[in-house]
């Protein structure tokens, strides 16, 4: 395996000044910023898709949401690091080779190649038994394929000297016109002038990360730090656990809320923000509640790790909301359950399971005889969360978490019922 020349590897514990989960690149040093609880070997053959796949995990903070965490995804000139177009064009060139427009472009009475076909189509003028074809089609090259070609080449060579090193590729081969100001604008007002008259769904996607990576160039790019990453992966990890398990969408139903009556405002209702759960399963007439907690527990171990009791409460409050005002489904029981990230390769909780239950949490002011008041906590390996957060189908995780839930739960009502009856 080729080492990757130039390139830091840095664990990020996600304490509050040791948060950023992404890339940094600084004049020819690479640093790349990964959770501890992700599984990084620079050994292994897979790790530049190992890193790959983390990074690809970073778009989704740039999802529309009303979080505060946000992706950098800018160098410090302020330009796009457009890592998802990079990846692609590089991909596209590897497979198909440089830009080569195949649409063919006809024109009527112009020099070039005559397309027979097209211009027996047109109408012709019978004179003296002669067959005339007053119309000629030809084929046409115009000088917007010659920029494309441009553009594309020029492309691949940026989105190499960006993240080539994970791919083991260089642009030194490539050489391309000088690029300024001017030039940006030119290629711009030509891919957008491309996408707006052609159908090709294919072409289209290669305009549009073409589009991507010009937008994000300076005309002095290479001399600035490039910065890639989120400033707090919890984020991100909500909403790949969300992906891989949730099938409820419109939440509306299921947020408990609370409102104000204000002295000054004769007591008049104002409502107060709404708690939202992060992921919900509705299998039949049970509902699991899912909260991901990227906590250290998964690798410290040490209990002092574990959610606190806000986060307790919240779930039982979830489950006493949901069971009172959730109207359109026959609930028969309600569930609740952490999710935390865990390397499963680790001597602290060592497995061969990608998610290994660790117990539950109750509380001091409830009796804890119903399901939703007992909140299970799993421990899931962040390398398989990271693999397959993105697939289609996650039916065998599942499958195996409502399984395990429900076993778990069984368990855990004898536990609290045997030492109720002892004390």
């Amino acid at each position: 395996m080729m080492k990757i020349r130039h390139f830091h590897p840095h664990k990020v514990t996600g304490k509050a000044d040791d948060q950023f989960v992404g890339l940094k690149i600084i004049g020819s040093e690479i640093h790349f910023y990964y959770p501890e609880s992700y599984r990084l070997d620079m050994d292994a053959p897979t790790v530049r898709n190992d890193i790959i796949d983390l990074l690809r995990t970073v778009t989704l903070a740039k999802t529309p949401s009303t979080q505060i965490t946000q992706a950098h995804n800018t160098p410090h000139s302020g330009k796009d690091f457009a890592l998802v177009s990079y990846l692609w064009v590089i991909h596209d060139f590897c497979t198909n080779g440089f830009y080569v427009n195949r649409e063919k472009r006809y024109a009527t009475n112009q020099t070039g190649r005559v397309h027979w076909k097209k211009t027996m189509q047109t109408q012709p003028i019978i004179s003296d038994g002669n067959i005339i074809y007053p119309y000629i089609v030809t084929e046409t090259k115009s000088s917007v394929d010659n920029i494309l070609v441009e553009i594309h080449k020029y492309c691949v060579k940026k989105s190499i000297d960006h993240i080539g090193w994970l791919f083991n590729l260089t642009s030194s081969f490539i050489e391309t016109a000088p690029f300024h100001e001017t030039t940006k604008k030119l290629y711009i007002a030509t891919l957008n002038q491309e996408l707006n008259k052609t159908f090709d769904d294919d072409k289209r996607l290669r305009l549009w990360h073409l589009k991507n990576v010009i937008v994000g160039l300076d005309a002095n790019d290479g001399k600035n730090e490039v910065v890639y990453g989120v400033d707090s992966y919890h984020y991100v990890y909500e909403k790949m656990i969300d992906a891989i398990f949730g099938n409820v969408k419109d939440l509306k139903e299921f947020l408990p809320s609370a409102t104000w009556h204000l002295l000054r405002n004769h007591y008049a209702r104002t409502p107060s923000s709404k708690l939202r759960p992060d992921t919900l399963i509705v299998k039949g007439n049970d509902i699991f509640i899912l909260d991901a907690k990227f906590y250290r527990f998964g690798y410290t171990g040490k209990e002092e790790d574990l959610p606190e009791t806000t986060s307790i409460q919240k779930q039982i409050t979830y489950g006493d909301y949901i069971q009172k005002n959730v109207n359109h489904i026959q609930i028969r029981s309600i569930y609740n359950a952490f999710l935390l990230p865990y390397d499963k390769t680790r001597e602290v909780f060592r497995s061969d399971d990608d998610i290994q239950y660790v117990g539950f949490a109750g509380s001091t002011w409830k009796d804890n005889n119903q399901n939703h008041e007992l909140i299970h906590t799993f421990l899931i390996d962040l390398y398989h969360v990271v693999k397959t957060w993105n697939r289609c189908s996650h039916e065998t995780d599942v499958a195996f978490l409502i399984d395990a839930i429900q076993e778990h739960q069984r368990d855990a009502s004898r536990f609290i019922c045997e030492h109720t009856a002892r004390d």
